[in-house]
């Protein structure tokens, strides 16, 4: 299966809104190969908003779904965290730009700049390659 480079996709999704419409188009077009060459399906790349059952999720995002950004979370207090982190660098096939945001999540641990919103996108993130792995086996 082809891997996603987040950084390069995320590039890609950008120019979704270049003046140029034949950059549009070839940018759309790129992404709609990529993603059907991965195997993954918009469901497999989206989070569903939170509280939301990924499996059962089926709506759209709106503008309404709300984006909680809690406190910051106290320094070294977030053990699960911390393995959840480790297990998921332990993936040998995590890109080098996923290695680096979980390292420097542990960073932010460290220095208790870690949020509840980053803890919640580590744990989606867990289940999502959770569930690739169990489609790969």
């Amino acid at each position: 299966m082809p891997h996603l480079d987040r950084d390069s996709f995320i590039a890609l999704l950008g120019r979704l809104g270049d003046p140029d419409e034949a950059e549009v188009l070839a940018s759309a077009r790129e992404i709609d190969r990529r993603v059907r060459e991965s195997g993954l399906s918009w469901n497999d790349l989206l989070v569903p908003p939170q509280g939301a059952v990924d499996e059962d999720y089926h709506g759209a995002f709106t503008d309404d779904d709300p984006l909680e950004v809690g406190p910051v979370r106290r320094p070294g207090g977030y053990p699960d965290d911390l393995t959840l982190i480790e297990e998921l660098l332990s993936h040998d096939t995590l890109s080098p730009g996923a290695r680096q945001e979980l390292l420097d999540f542990k960073s932010d641990i460290a220095e208790g700049e870690f949020t509840d919103m980053d803890s919640k996108y580590l744990r989606d993130l867990h289940a999502r390659l959770s569930r690739q792995a169990r489609r790969s086996a």
